[in-house]
């Protein structure tokens, strides 16, 4: 089971949740790098545990995901190692919207969620 803990937060009594440092002209600084870099560290090593899990106790093999990582990374038209938010359009109004927002900037409409990834 997933908590807090494992992506760095704690809730436990006098800890604070760490604060994203506001925007400078200077930039990200080190620590911010750092934290990333820790955060990208456990959320490598959760994937990791979850594959073992699924391979373990599935009949899929490696195989099986370097196949399934390959059309998702296509699923943009591009095959570049990234999964690439596409810009969908309102369903009430047409216009574009940014994979970022959840409304429609233009008319307010909620954005239709497809997936788990879309709230993200």
């Amino acid at each position: 089971m997933l908590n807090a803990h494992m992506f760095g937060y704690s809730s436990g009594a006098g800890h604070a949740m760490p604060q994203p440092s506001l925007p400078t002209s200077k930039g990200p600084s080190d620590a911010d790098f750092h934290r990333l870099e820790e955060r990208l560290d456990r959320l490598s090593l959760i994937n990791m545990a979850m594959w073992s899990l699924l391979r373990d106790k599935t009949h899929l093999s490696e195989q099986d995901l370097l196949d399934r990582v390959k059309l998702i990374d296509l699923l943009d038209g591009k095959e570049d190692g990234k999964a690439t938010r596409t810009v969908s359009k309102c369903t009430a109004c047409g216009r574009p919207m940014h994979p970022r927002h959840k409304k429609c900037i233009y008319c307010g409409n909620e954005k239709l969620i497809e997936s788990a990834f879309d709230t993200i």
